[in-house]
């Protein structure tokens, strides 16, 4: 049986990683500018009233947990992106 053994990188297979990896950075950034957002978006509560604080703490609450997701999830995406290229670039080997 042949075995096919090349120590050429699969140039596609690079590609896709590099590309899947820019997306991940690309969610990464969301997230951050997300963040930003959310936290200028506090309210300013004026003089003589009192702050909900059961709404606010659960807003902020619902927040972090949605930005933590998706900042997990963006860098899980990520890091398949940089283990595609490296993966990638060794090429195949026989025996």
């Amino acid at each position: 049986m042949p075995v096919f053994a090349s120590s050429q990188p699969d140039w596609v297979g690079r590609g896709v990683g590099l590309a899947v990896f820019i997306l991940g950075i690309g969610l990464l950034v969301a997230v951050f500018v997300m963040t930003s957002r959310e936290l200028a978006d506090l309210p300013v509560v004026p003089a003589g009233k009192t702050i909900d604080w059961g709404v606010l703490g659960a807003r902020l609450g619902t927040s972090f947990a949605r930005l933590l997701l998706q900042g997990f999830v963006g860098s899980w995406i990520a890091g398949r992106g940089a283990q595609m290229y490296a993966a990638a670039s060794r090429g195949f080997g026989g025996e």
